[in-house]
């Protein structure tokens, strides 16, 4: 049962990270309703939705194009900041992450409820400058700062992160949604790939679960894209935002309680 619950868990995850993003916002809970101990748990769903990223970057090798020239940079930027973070998650205690939890799901909350007007306004005050990526000399220098920063806590936590990568390409100029989409999916990967791997070193990773949930989540993802990808129906990212609160409140009373 505890098996059946993980793997509906995941297949949601990665239906709703198909079309709306904040799949974890349900598996991570999930984990931990199952048993699994904090770190583990975060390590555990982090490698569980790990292929349906890597598919989903795969389809945007066309909008990459224009920002080939900065791709090395972010993506050693989302390589440092990815390690990083999974070690800092790693020489973290249990208890101090686990009180840690429901604030970062809080967090993970409110930046999936406020993405699209932040994302609007962002795009709203960008403009396009003479480099081929459009973007500024100081923006292209510290672009991969901001990158960092944000896979920092990707390695970490992550939850929510999409968003937070999104906003720092939009500020720093990137207009086009379909590419601030494919850069956000590259980024993401590779700081959660290299993440992964630093939780598979650690040995902090139950597998059981995490074969189980990779098979559901990317069964998941592909038939919900398939099916409502370009409709982007309204009530599940509200959905979402429902799911995000009621854990929450859960965690906090748990924890604090």
């Amino acid at each position: 049962m505890r098996s059946l619950g993980l793997a509906a868990a995941a297949l949601v995850a990665g239906a709703i990270n198909a079309v709306a993003g904040g799949g974890s916002l349900l598996s991570f809970p999930a984990l931990l309703q199952a048993g699994v101990l904090p770190k583990q748990a975060n390590a555990t769903n982090t490698v569980a939705l790990l292929p349906g990223q890597f598919t989903s970057a795969t389809a945007y090798r066309e909008e990459l194009r224009r920002h080939h020239s900065m791709l090395v940079p972010l993506l050693l930027a989302a390589f440092a900041g990815g390690v990083i973070g999974a070690r800092i998650l790693m020489t973290t205690r249990q208890k101090q992450f686990l009180h840690l939890v429901p604030w970062l799901l809080l967090l993970a909350t409110i930046l999936f409820a406020i993405g699209p007007s932040l994302q609007q306004r962002f795009l709203q005050a960008a403009h396009p400058h003479a480099h081929p990526t459009g973007l500024r000399r100081m923006a292209r220098i510290l672009l991969p700062v901001g990158i960092f920063v944000v896979c920092l806590y990707i390695g970490f936590f992550g939850a929510g992160a999409g968003l937070l990568i999104m906003g720092v390409l939009s500020v720093a100029g990137v207009e086009s949604v379909h590419e601030i989409n494919a850069l956000k999916t590259v980024i993401t990967s590779v700081s959660n790939g290299v993440a992964s791997i630093t939780f598979v070193i650690y040995g902090a990773v139950v597998w059981h679960y995490a074969l189980l949930m990779m098979l559901a989540a990317s069964v998941g993802g592909y038939v919900c894209a398939r099916t409502v990808r370009r409709r982007q129906p309204r009530w599940l990212r509200a959905l979402v935002i429902l799911m995000g609160c009621i854990v929450t409140t859960y965690f906090f009373w748990k924890v604090y309680r």
